[in-house]
């Protein structure tokens, strides 16, 4: 893909469903064929957190990108990561890692864009 193809700057996003209910466990990893830059990761609270730190870790890989704290917030609240700008290599992997509540649960969203650079098949 050029820098002058319209598709080069389309945000794309990735719904990995519903995370949380257990603490400090790794949840809505997503995975790409080909490279991507993660822009933010934005979540909707489900059921509201019982802990003030009730949140998740970012991560790309093994590697932590940043956080998201939720508290105790009600279901339909919304909230953002602040601008990543993560790379992710072909076949790489970004997901996100409860934080210490065990009860709140949200559901998390991928802000992405391919990376001009990707590979594509054949």
């Amino acid at each position: 893909m050029s820098y002058s193809d319209p598709d080069f700057q389309v945000r794309r996003e990735h719904c990995a469903g519903e995370a949380g209910g257990a603490a400090t466990t790794e949840y809505a990893r997503f995975a790409s064929f080909q490279k991507a830059r993660l822009k933010k990761v934005h979540v909707v609270v489900t059921t509201a957190g019982t802990a003030t730190d009730h949140g998740f870790d970012l991560y790309s890989g093994t590697s932590s990108i940043g956080s998201i704290t939720l508290g105790t917030n009600a279901a339909g609240n919304a909230a953002s990561s602040a601008a990543l700008n993560a790379t992710m290599n072909a076949m790489g992997r970004f997901s996100v890692k409860s934080k210490a509540d065990a009860t709140g649960k949200a559901v998390v969203v991928y802000e992405y864009e391919v990376t001009p650079d990707a590979v594509q098949s054949a």
